[in-house]
């Protein structure tokens, strides 16, 4: 019995040193695991700002079908007025014209839609503001950046790459390859193409 003691007294020992040796490496590490790059805020940003992307953009379609009376109407008005002004010289004046057409039920839902837009063009504004103080430290915070940046360029730069113009592509694919690792294989995919 006192061997089988001793026994389980070594084997107590062994494993409170290992267990305490573990402890030690996992404390060891802990301080390194804190400080692995993290890009979570910039990646809730880039959310936030495709959120307030689309919302802005939801009202697209009615403003621009809108945009399309006032704008027929006001060149119609123009025309009217330099027709009036070669016959008798009289004729309305760019603002007289201008209330018109802005007082049309046309023009006013045309106004009240894009000020809706302004709500989200402001967040999105602080977004971007926000994200380009914010430095990258991994290739999926460089990817949400660099993505950010292209819906701030005109719509041909997030064209795919077989319609996309020279230098736009070649811009793009840079852009793809300072972003880097996984992120720059997904976007060079989303674009279609390769390097």
């Amino acid at each position: 019995m006192t061997q089988a003691t001793a026994l389980n007294t070594t084997r107590r020992r062994d494993f409170l040193a290992l267990a305490a040796a573990a402890a030690t490496a996992v404390m060891a590490a802990r301080p390194a695991l804190a400080s692995l790059p993290d890009d979570s805020a910039l990646l809730a940003m880039e959310e936030q700002f495709f959120e307030q992307h689309e919302l802005a953009h939801a009202h697209d379609d009615e403003i621009y079908r809108l945009g399309d009376i006032w704008q027929t109407e006001s060149k119609r008005l123009y025309e009217e007025a330099l027709a009036r002004e070669v016959q008798s010289g009289e004729h309305p004046t760019p603002e007289e014209r201008w209330d018109l057409v802005v007082g049309m039920l046309e023009g006013v839902e045309h106004n009240r839609l894009c000020e809706l837009q302004d709500v989200h063009y402001a967040k999105m504004d602080d977004l971007v503001k926000q994200m380009w103080v914010t430095p990258a430290q991994t290739p999926e915070g460089r990817r949400a950046k660099v993505l950010v940046a292209l819906n701030l360029l005109p719509s041909q730069w997030r064209a795919v790459d077989e319609n996309a113009d020279y230098g736009i592509r070649e811009t793009r694919q840079l852009l793809i390859e300072f972003i880097g690792g996984d992120p720059g294989e997904q976007m060079r995919d989303q674009f279609g193409g390769r390097a």
